[in-house]
């Protein structure tokens, strides 16, 4: 007969194992491991509002530490549904779908036509015009790979439809995106940063 021990650790003693459960009694100890948030300065509020910031302030320095359980992002997905000219005529041959942390565009690339980004500097592609919900009250409390967005990026989202909030746009460049998927990320105070992957699927062929 043999047993599996859950509880081990490996040769060498650099890595042990707990695939069962491990009790520390009372009185025990436990070092090494970081449970500390950074410092929060006593408040020294005289509004109800002001205290109400400190400690918001205080929970995402908690959250960021590990000791409090982070926010939990509410992601939803769609084609941007008021893309004028040749956009809109791209984005009426795609559709998209999300799964966990992965948005996949379906679309016959070859059919897209190309056009010129209204920034200079992004080239001509085949530009694809999706939404992405992040669940946020609103769009200025994120950050895309790591820089904030504004006011301006509400409005782009305004613009082309999307009208929820913490909802912005993202322009795909569906000839770059069929070969080689688009990774973002996105982090909120409170929040743990994500990952999202964007690829570009053909359709089946009938």
């Amino acid at each position: 007969m043999s047993y599996n021990t859950k509880n081990y650790t490996e040769q060498g003693g650099e890595k042990t194992v707990i695939g069962g459960e491990l009790e520390v009694k009372e009185g025990a100890k436990v070092s090494g491991i970081p449970a500390t948030a950074p410092n929060q300065p006593a408040s020294e509020a005289n509004t109800v509002a002001a205290l109400r910031d400190d400690f918001n302030a205080l929970l995402v320095k908690l959250k960021g530490a590990g000791i409090v359980t982070p926010d939990a992002w509410s992601f939803s997905t769609r084609i941007a549904p008021n893309v004028s000219d040749v956009g809109g005529r791209n984005n009426a041959k795609a559709s998209v779908a999300l799964d966990g942390t992965t948005i996949t565009i379906t679309t016959d690339v070859a059919e897209l036509e190309e056009y010129a980004s209204s920034v200079p500097e992004q080239g001509t592609h085949k530009w694809i015009g999706i939404g992405i919900g992040t669940g946020l009250s609103s769009l200025t409390k994120l950050r895309y790979n790591g820089g904030a967005l504004t006011a301006t990026d509400i409005q782009e989202a305004v613009t082309v439809g999307l009208d929820q909030a913490g909802e912005f746009v993202l322009w795909v460049k569906a000839d770059e995106v069929v070969t080689t998927p688009k990774i973002i990320t996105l982090d909120s105070d409170g929040y743990k940063q994500m990952v999202i992957s964007i690829v570009i699927k053909q359709p089946d062929k009938e």
